[in-house]
């Protein structure tokens, strides 16, 4: 269980990471080019953080589905009753919405690996024009 959670902080972690480089890249660089008026060294950055952020953002997503699948696999054999909700309920079919959640969340970076992977091709084609 513990793989479990630092698999899952892991994809939180990059989450936040892909998230701070959005906000980075839309509001602060947008102010840097206005202000300077030389994208050519802001071109290159992006065209490296493009691709560094979406590698990442593919390894989060793997490791999720391939957590939550590995993990519910293995919890729902392996205990017999658990208290929830006033009501017995296995802790097969709690841990399966708790994984089948987590399948949710990994599976929403599929979308974010398919934005940054555009934009990581679209910076290619920047940076081809600008040097």
């Amino acid at each position: 269980m513990l793989n479990n959670l630092h698999s899952y902080s892991y994809m939180l972690g990059i989450s936040v990471d892909g998230i701070g480089y959005t906000l980075l890249q839309t509001i602060a660089f947008v102010m840097f080019w206005i202000v300077m008026n030389n994208d050519k060294g802001l071109t290159l950055f992006e065209f490296y953080g493009d691709k560094v952020v979406s590698y990442l953002l593919a390894t989060a997503a793997g490791v999720g589905i391939g957590a939550s699948i590995d993990f519910k696999d293995l919890v729902d054999g392996k205990f017999s009753m658990s208290y929830y909700n006033d009501e017995f309920v296995s802790a097969g079919k709690l841990s399966t919405t708790y994984y089948n959640n987590g399948l949710v969340s990994a599976g929403s970076l599929l979308l974010a690996i398919v934005c940054t992977a555009s934009l990581s091709i679209m910076s290619s084609y920047a940076l081809q024009k600008k040097v």
